[in-house]
């Protein structure tokens, strides 16, 4: 019998931001919160380190977010559950770029077998990429 090899999908977004890392950084975080409805796990350190839970919902299906590594004030990973995939892992990375910075968010996801995954795929790239287009036009702004 031979093992069928996995096939992960690959998402990144990047976006050049004009303003320092740690403004972006902080930004961020405040926007996950605000999108998510908030902690249902505060995490290490408090309130978004490691362990961190967010509940939501969108397009119908509920989803749980937790932080699995936290490096401030430039990478974030985690774990989500609740798609429909086998597995969703997304990290947020922030890099120095003299007075600007370099925002990359990549997801990887095992989909499932049955293409159940497609149209969710679909959603959450179209998800990250408003997001931090959002992030981006609030930073700049000063807003």
């Amino acid at each position: 019998m031979t093992e069928q090899r996995r096939t992960y999908t690959s998402i990144v977004i990047e976006r050049e931001i004009a303003a320092p890392r740690q403004v972006v950084w902080d930004a961020l975080l405040d926007m996950i919160a605000t999108a998510t409805g908030g902690f249902v796990v505060e995490g290490e350190p408090a309130p978004h380190g490691l362990g961190a839970v967010f509940e939501f919902g969108m397009d119908g299906l509920s989803f749980r977010e937790e932080v699995i590594s936290f490096e401030p004030p430039w990478r974030r990973v985690y774990e989500l559950t609740g798609a429909p995939v086998a597995l969703y892992q997304g990290t947020t990375a922030i890099t120095d770029r003299g007075d600007s910075c370099l925002l990359a968010w990549s997801i990887v996801v095992d989909p499932l077998a049955d293409g159940a995954s497609d149209g969710f795929l679909v959603v959450a790239e179209a998800f990250l990429t408003g997001f931090v287009d959002r992030l981006q036009a609030m930073v700049e702004s000063g807003d």
